[in-house]
């Protein structure tokens, strides 16, 4: 035995969560595992094999790759690139199906059977073997060594990633608003904690995500040391927050200990095939500002040049960085669209193009978001950066605004004419896809998300890849769960939705991928209950709540403008936030792209050819009373991760009636149907209490960074009882009892 891949992460995994399954397997017996030590992904699929293999009982042996021409009879396990002319021999001597043409990131599984049962992974590329590796492993999961493979998959998306926005310090949070969400200020420890970045990225990397796009306002006082020419702007330590929301010293990392812990985290990230980004809004300096003679105003001629400085070091220091992206328009006072674009180019622009030149051998990629922006004027001002041959450069559009769960057919991208512009400059667009739906509910629906990334505009020609993500919520370490199954795990928040995190990573990679693949996933991790079952329960459920965000967050768009899960919003421009009561969702019109009525227009027959807001309920109500139907059916039994996941999805049961019956009170009140308004609010805040009595027994009440904070999950009770006595209502309905 050569060498002996690490497999703790799959185990720890495994065992984080109560992963049993009953598997088609073989009898145990040594199977040899062959790969090569000096490529850090293909070890990493070596060791989930590995884990799969022991877990039923099988003994590995380990073997360098070169070791496979004098190989002994016995089964064998070979994970290689398609390149290697020795091992593709090998697996043609032995009667396995030639591999051709795999490009980045595609992977051929071959089996044959002389001399003996021989399982081949070959990637494009080691990115490709990962990912070959890693099926293999789910494979021997679900069904042993009882199968044979021959099948090449490659990916529908090139760059499939995960928008983070990383809250660097007290002093540096994730955006201007500072630290008012406890999630926020949470995750500081975890932004500086490699052991939280390398379960991330080994977690993603299975649900074949590739890209890590960091946000942050200003990166530069926590990531480059500018301390020769800048002293005292950079940040030295690390101050964050308890669960108490008081201050405290995290560590006591230099400026230097600081850029080596994101070398590292780049380092980790690029071996298992993450492309890692930087990306900033505009202007702010952190602990830059009024040092120096630096300030946010646009005409400081000195903060243009720090900025230039910034951006080259930055790249210079970070040889894994994939690249950068920038915005404008958030903080940049009265300019013009063309004005911004200048400084955008003067203070970054310029930076980059400066490093590009004198480092020709690398490549880099640079992000511009179309925001405020007119890509002419983009265009015009980046013309030279654009034109660099060892630079590629991207726009990037928010999708779907805030609201990414709500409508496969978005209006953003032809409202904005992205098409003509991109087709003009020949450049493509990564689609910022924003979830500022569901911080706490585990949502999944697959074949929404299946529809969504199907819709995407011409893949390669105009759209680059995708990245979705929250800016109202950081998913670090999961904190929210009352139980303590969760954090006795030390769990991540992408642990506690892993079915999400693995809806929009796997059918980004491939949208055919089947129904029955995520059935096998839910039985192998809850072999109590009937995965067909489960699955119907928790696509219905989801699909309610998703199709009422479709109904109302049109005008609704923006993350502080609507948050469904508690049903409040409106903290634009200093307002208090609330709860919407009917007579302000008689104001609600479907998301931008909907083929749906609003329920105004329902109210006034005035639908045409759009889809009654009517249908829409029936469907809402529809699913979400077949997901109560089934979940009532479905015993967990000890498991604890199971007893949660069946509370939560019960609480978006619960949910989806409310939505129907309070859009049902909605359209009455507005037709003069007052009894029929006041019966179904009536309906609607029995469904609300049963909402928010499982979801106060799951989670517990935070600070919100972009909408209203709540002490717990009943503070909207009592309004929303007030609403049902707002149509006549009277006393409380019996909530407790179901219909």
């Amino acid at each position: 035995m050569k060498s002996t891949p690490s497999n703790h992460t799959l185990s720890a995994a495994w065992m984080l969560f109560g992963v049993v399954g009953s598997f088609a397997c073989s009898a145990a017996e040594t199977v040899g595992l062959y790969y090569d030590p000096a490529m850090p992904q293909i070890v990493f699929a070596a060791g989930d094999i590995k884990a799969a293999l022991e877990r039923q009982k099988h003994k590995v042996e380990t073997h360098e790759l070169a070791e496979l021409v004098k190989a002994d009879s016995g089964k064998k396990i070979v994970l290689a690139v398609a390149t290697d002319k020795a091992v593709t021999a090998q697996l043609s001597d032995q009667g396995g199906k030639p591999v051709t043409d795999l490009g980045p990131q595609a992977y051929a599984l071959r089996t044959t059977t002389q001399p003996d049962m021989s399982y081949w992974v070959l990637g494009g590329d080691p990115n490709g073997a990962m990912y070959g590796g890693l099926q293999l492993a789910e494979n021997i999961q679900f069904h042993g060594l009882a199968r044979a493979y021959d099948e090449d998959e490659s990916p529908h998306l090139k760059n499939r990633g995960i928008k983070f926005n990383i809250p660097l310090d007290k002093e540096s949070p994730t955006y201007y608003y500072g630290h008012k969400g406890t999630s926020h200020k949470l995750a500081i420890k975890d932004v500086w904690d490699l052991g939280f970045w390398k379960t991330w990225f080994d977690e993603m990397a299975r649900h074949r995500y590739n890209v890590l796009s960091l946000w942050s306002p200003h990166p530069f006082t926590s990531m480059v040391n500018m301390e020769d020419e800048y002293p005292g702007i950079a940040i030295q330590g690390v101050t964050g927050f308890d669960a108490t929301g008081q201050s405290f010293k995290v560590n006591n990392l230099t400026i230097d200990e600081k850029v080596q812990h994101w070398r590292d985290l780049m380092k980790h990230g690029r071996e298992r095939g993450f492309d890692i980004y930087l990306c900033n809004w505009s202007v702010f300096l952190s602990t830059a500002d009024g040092k120096h003679g630096l300030t946010d105003a646009t005409d400081n001629e000195k903060t243009r040049a720090y900025l230039r400085k910034c951006v080259h070091k930055l790249l210079q220091t970070y040889p894994d960085l994939r690249g950068y992206g920038i915005t404008v328009g958030e903080k940049m006072g009265k300019l013009d669209a063309s004005q911004k674009e200048e400084w955008a180019w003067d203070s970054y622009g310029k930076g980059i193009m400066q490093y590009a030149k004198e480092n020709p051998a690398r490549d880099i990629v640079f992000i511009h978001r179309q925001h405020d922006g007119d890509i002419d004027h983009i265009l015009k001002h980046f013309a030279q950066l654009n034109d660099l041959p060892n630079v590629r450069m991207d726009l990037s559009c928010k999708y779907s605004e805030a609201h990414a769960h709500s409508t496969v057919t978005p209006a953003r991208w032809h409202r904005t004419e992205m098409e003509r512009g991109l087709g003009k400059y020949g450049i493509t667009s990564w689609l910022t896809v924003r979830n500022d739906d569901f911080y706490f509910l585990h949502w999944a629906e697959p074949q929404f998300v299946r529809d969504y990334i199907s819709g995407f505009p011409q893949i390669d020609k105009y759209v680059t890849g995708f990245y979705i993500g929250a800016d109202g919520w950081v998913f670090g370490k999961e904190f929210a769960s009352k139980n303590p199954y969760y954090e006795e795990r030390d769990a991540l928040s992408v642990q506690r939705t892993w079915y999400m995190q693995k809806l929009w990573g796997r059918i980004s990679y491939n949208p055919s991928i089947s129904d029955d693949f995520f059935k096998q996933h839910l039985a192998s991790r809850f072999p109590g209950v009937e995965s067909e079952k489960l699955f119907e329960a928790w696509s219905c459920a989801s699909g309610a709540i998703r199709r009422a965000n479709e109904q109302v967050t049109g005008k609704w768009q923006f993350d502080a403008d609507f948050w469904p899960e508690l049903w409040t919003g409106d903290m634009w421009q200093g307002r208090a936030g609330r709860h919407f009561s009917v007579d302000d969702t008689k104001e609600a019109t479907p998301f931008a792209g909907s083929k749906l009525a609003s329920l105004r227009e329902t109210a006034d027959g005035k639908v045409g050819q759009k889809v009654s807001a009517w249908e829409n309920i029936e469907k809402i109500h529809t699913l979400s009373a077949r997901s109560l139907e089934i979940l009532a059916t479905l015993k967990p039994g000890e498991n604890v991760e199971l007893q949660l996941t069946l509370k939560d999805l019960t609480a978006q049961g619960h949910l989806g009636q409310f939505n129907a019956e309070k859009f049902r009170a909605v359209i009455y009140d507005q037709q003069g149907e007052k009894v029929k308004a006041q019966q179904a609010m009536g309906k609607a805040y029995c469904a609300w209490r049963r909402y928010t009595d499982t979801m106060d027994a799951l989670y517990i009440g935070v600070d919100m960074q972009r909408n209203r904070s709540f002490p717990d999950w009943h503070a909207y009770d009592k309004t929303v009882l007030q609403h049902f006595h707002d149509l006549g209502g009277m006393g409380e309905p019996d909530w407790r009892t179901l219909e």
